[in-house]
Parts: C-alpha cells; sequence; structure tokens
C-alpha cells in the first residue's frame, strides 16, 4: 500500500526550495527592468545561474532522497536530452567562464486580422520601432486587403533575443526553463513521500495546475502585454483592455428563495453532475434561455470548465472585432493557468446565410441578419458543441425560437484555446476565420 505524502516543518530539501524561489525573483528582477538593458542582462544572468544551481544544491542533498541515482539519472537523461536545458548550462558555463551573453534587443511587428497567426510578421531592431510603414506595405490587395485595413491590428511587441537561441524570447525562454526545473523539484519532494510546494495566487486564493501551466508560475504566464503595442489599422486607435475581479453579493433573501424553490432558479443547471459535454451544454443553454427571456438580453459571458466542473466564469466586453482578436488571444492563457478542459462562449449573435454573404463580408453587416442566442462550446477532446435559439422582437417583448444543438464545421474564434490545448487548429478553420462566416458575436 502506498503511503501519503506527509506534511512536515522543516523540509530536507528548504536549499533547493530557496533557490528555486530565488530564480523565479530574478526572473521578475529582469521583467522590471526589461526596458534597462543593464538591469535586464542582471536578471536574466542571475536567473540563468539559480536555474543551474538548483540541481547543485539537489545533488548536494541526495542522502535524503531515496534511490537517488537511479531516480537523478533518469532526470539527468530527460533534461539532457531537451535544447533548451542545454542552452541553460551552456550559458551559465558562458557567463561563468567568458563573460555576459550577447542579448539584443528587437521589436516584433505583426499584423493580427483573424483568430489564427496568419497574419504577416517581421522582426526588426528596437531602434525601429516607430517605423512599421514596411510592414502596412505588406498588406495585400482586394477583399483580403479591405478586411483587414477595416478590422486589422498592428501589435508591436518590444523583445529581447539571445545570439545561440533565435528561436526564443529571452524572458519567456527563462520561464519555460522554470518550470522544468521546477517540475524535477515537486518530484523530487514526492520521491521521498513530502507534498510538493502548492501553486496558489496570492490575490485571490485560487489553487492552479502545475502541469497544465508547464509547471511555471501563473505570474510568468502572458507576461508580454506590458511591453505589447496594439493600433487599430482603421484609424491608428490603441488597443487596451481590462481585467477586473468583481465579487457580486448575494442577499439572504436570494438565498433563502433559492432553497425554497431550487427549481425555480435557472442556476441550478450549474449544481448538476453532467455525464458528458453535450448534456452539460443543453442544460446550461436552458438557464440561458431563462435569462434571456427574464432580462430581454443576454451579456457574454465565457465559462472554463475541467473534468465537467465549472472552474471559472468571466465576463466578456469589446467594442470591435479588433478586440475580441486580441481577447481571445489572452484568455486562451487563463486556459493554460487553469488547466481548464472545455471553454464555452454564450451570448447573442448576428446570423446570416453563408450563402448571402460576399467575401469577408460580416453576418453582422448582412441586410439579412438576424439575431440569435448562442452557445459554442470547445474542448481539449473532442467535437465542439453548438446551441442557438433565433431572438424573436416585437417593441417591447421578446421571445425565442427553438433550440437547435449541431456539432459546427468551424469554432475559429476558439482558435488560441486549441493551441493552447496543444491541438493543431482544422485547416478549415484558417481558411474561413476572415473570410465569409456563418456567424460572429456581436461586438
Amino acid at each position: 500500500m502506498k503511503a501519503h505524502p506527509k506534511r512536515i516543518t522543516a523540509c530536507p530539501l528548504a536549499a533547493v526550495d530557496q533557490r528555486l524561489a530565488d530564480s523565479h525573483r530574478f526572473w521578475h528582477q529582469a521583467e522590471a527592468t526589461y526596458f534597462d538593458p543593464d538591469g535586464f542582462r542582471l536578471g536574466a544572468q542571475s536567473a540563468i545561474q539559480a536555474l543551474r544551481s538548483v540541481t547543485f544544491i539537489l545533488q548536494k542533498n541526495k542522502r535524503a532522497i531515496a534511490e537517488f541515482e537511479k531516480w537523478y539519472g533518469a532526470w539527468q537523461k530527460r533534461l539532457g536530452a531537451d535544447e533548451l536545458m542545454r542552452w541553460i548550462v551552456d550559458a551559465r558555463n558562458r557567463i561563468e567562464k567568458e563573460g555576459d551573453l550577447e542579448a539584443h534587443s528587437y521589436v516584433r511587428a505583426e499584423i493580427v486580422a483573424s483568430y489564427v497567426d496568419e497574419g504577416p510578421r517581421i522582426e526588426v531592431p528596437a531602434s525601429l520601432f516607430q517605423n512599421p510603414a514596411g510592414l502596412l506595405r505588406s498588406v495585400p490587395t482586394g477583399a483580403l486587403g479591405e478586411h483587414i485595413k477595416r478590422h486589422g491590428v498592428l501589435r508591436l511587441q518590444r523583445r529581447w533575443v539571445e545570439n545561440t537561441l533565435p528561436g526564443y524570447e529571452l524572458l519567456d525562454a527563462l520561464a519555460i526553463a522554470y518550470g522544468k526545473v521546477a517540475e524535477l523539484v515537486h518530484d523530487a519532494h514526492r520521491q521521498i513521500g513530502l507534498y510538493p510546494p502548492e501553486t496558489i495566487h496570492n490575490d485571490v486564493g485560487q489553487s492552479y495546475d502545475p502541469p497544465a501551466m508547464g509547471w511555471r508560475m501563473p505570474c510568468m504566464i502572458a507576461h508580454e502585454r506590458p511591453r505589447t503595442l496594439s493600433v487599430a489599422l482603421a484609424d491608428g486607435a490603441r488597443i487596451e483592455f481590462e481585467e477586473k475581479t468583481v465579487a457580486k453579493r448575494i442577499t439572504r433573501a436570494e438565498v433563502a428563495e433559492f432553497v425554497a424553490n431550487p427549481r425555480n432558479d435557472p442556476r441550478v443547471a450549474m449544481t448538476r453532475d453532467y455525464k458528458n459535454y453535450e448534456a452539460l451544454a443543453a442544460g446550461y443553454f436552458e438557464m440561458f434561455r431563462a435569462v434571456f427571456l427574464k432580462d430581454g438580453y443576454h451579456i457574454s459571458i465565457l465559462f472554463l470548465f475541467r473534468n465537467m466542473k465549472l472552474i471559472k466564469h468571466m465576463e466578456i466586453k469589446v467594442e470591435n472585432v479588433q478586440q475580441k482578436y486580441l481577447m481571445m488571444r489572452h484568455l486562451a492563457h487563463e486556459v493554460t493557468k487553469t488547466g481548464a478542459d472545455a471553454a464555452m462562449l454564450i451570448g447573442e449573435a448576428w446570423m446570416a446565410p453563408a450563402s448571402s454573404l460576399r467575401l469577408y463580408e460580416r453576418p453582422a453587416d448582412s441586410s439579412l441578419r438576424k439575431e440569435a442566442l448562442t452557445l459554442l462550446l470547445v474542448r481539449k477532446r473532442g467535437d465542439p458543441v453548438d446551441c442557438m435559439a433565433i431572438i424573436n422582437r416585437d417593441g417591447d417583448s421578446v421571445s425565442l425560437g427553438e433550440t437547435v444543438m449541431s456539432t459546427p464545421p468551424t469554432a475559429f474564434e476558439f482558435a488560441p484555446f486549441y493551441q493552447a490545448w496543444g491541438r493543431t487548429v482544422p485547416a478549415s478553420w484558417i481558411e474561413t476565420s476572415a473570410a465569409v462566416m456563418s456567424q460572429a458575436k456581436r461586438e
């Protein structure tokens, strides 16, 4: 019988834990001084040295770990086969014996005009930060060009790149390497029968899923936002969005009503156990129908699930499609942080027959458009699930048509989520993501 892990006050691997924490602290020092070359160099190189020393200190404490040689030998083979981890070893040796790393600052300029990463992209030296004209000249002509100019976003991102690691932004490379070393440290705790350190968000007390995050800390994911500038090609306006956590208080009267008549409250759908995500989508959509018929409208909400249990939900507010292109990419990071295996977006949509749309025309611009309440669920494994009901308005009164449930051929707005799950985005999504669309969420 396998013994349960122990929680003890004095951890035999405390020195290892401390050095891993030091590397995290140095990573943040580099992040805080991203626009100060000397400060960034010191922080990044200190993080590399601290990461490398974690394994040295672990070997010094090998007596605390049962069957150390066998256990650590397997880890050495695994990390030795990893290109990035071999770079960390080489980089530390160069810092110690030869001098500083040769890192250079660049600006990555790209055009975002769909939910998939298919737009033109270039990297230029940081001194050319204010001269993206060359990228704009690469925009094609015709219907595609008009779509890009109307709905596209120019995104400029400052990046440090080291000469011997050209495929990575340096801070991101260190975050990934931190995750690989953190996994080693967690496994060392398990090897001696201890609970590994737990990753918890300090502000809200939410426990995260380390394997889903690649064993990084949550703050090391999506860290590029502060050094990214996004501009709408249509009018040059800067595109920004913010996140707010709002705690809604439930009154005693609401609690009493729910306890007395739970079936009268549509939220009961969120308390049920579902056998599969098809049943979950159907159950939730009935709840959304009830809410819509009561209020006469429905806001856009993203729900994240793990093992068919709700773990997080967020209201989505966007003013145009440019913001939504960026928002969906950002929200995909929440999938990584939380370990969600399904995501569901509910809201109102414009619908139009695909055959009636001109190339790149959005349903919102069609004369044949209709309103609908829609739910679209995507998951780490399996096909998308779609629920839809046509909205009928007559003055101040509203009604809904019957629910139609289907497996849609595309769910291209969720392409960033598929990438977060390591799934290949179907070719059909890429072909239609910025072209003829059968539906589009209300912006």
